[in-house]
């Protein structure tokens, strides 16, 4: 796939990740892709079983907004603003850096990077630890 199509795919699946469309968006992994937050590496399934379970404390939309998106061979770049209205009144905002590789037309690692002291409020004020259990160190 050519650098435009893999900045395509990267969009497509931060818009499905936005709209909550989970067997779409992760169904754009290799089967055996894996997904690192801040370091720590899982597969794109303990990945979902986190994503699924934070957007359950969600209340309505949630945005997801890339700002800038750069593509070069195998790799897509994006800056993301998030935003979402949780349970029990708590306000979560943040900004991210994703980083996509591919390999044949599939997403093979995913990289993200945010504010790790917003996240972490954000799970306080939830009254939930994050979920580490998930992560590999």
């Amino acid at each position: 796939m050519s650098a435009a199509d893999n900045k395509a795919l990267a969009l497509e699946y931060m818009r499905l990740l936005e709209k909550g469309d989970y067997d779409a968006a992760f169904g754009k992994f290799a089967p055996d892709g894996k997904v690192s937050v801040m370091g720590r590496t899982s597969s794109v399934g303990d990945f979902a079983k986190v994503v699924r379970e934070f957007r359950g404390m969600v209340v309505g939309a949630m945005t997801l907004t890339p700002t800038s998106t750069v593509a070069e061979g195998d790799k897509v770049a994006m800056e993301v603003t998030g935003g979402a209205d949780m349970i029990k009144g708590v306000r979560y905002d943040n900004q991210y850096h994703f980083l996509f590789e591919f390999k044949n037309g599939k997403i093979a690692h995913l990289k993200e990077y945010m504010d790790t002291a917003k996240a972490q409020a954000t799970w306080d004020a939830l009254g939930k630890a994050p979920p580490e259990n998930e992560w590999k160190k």
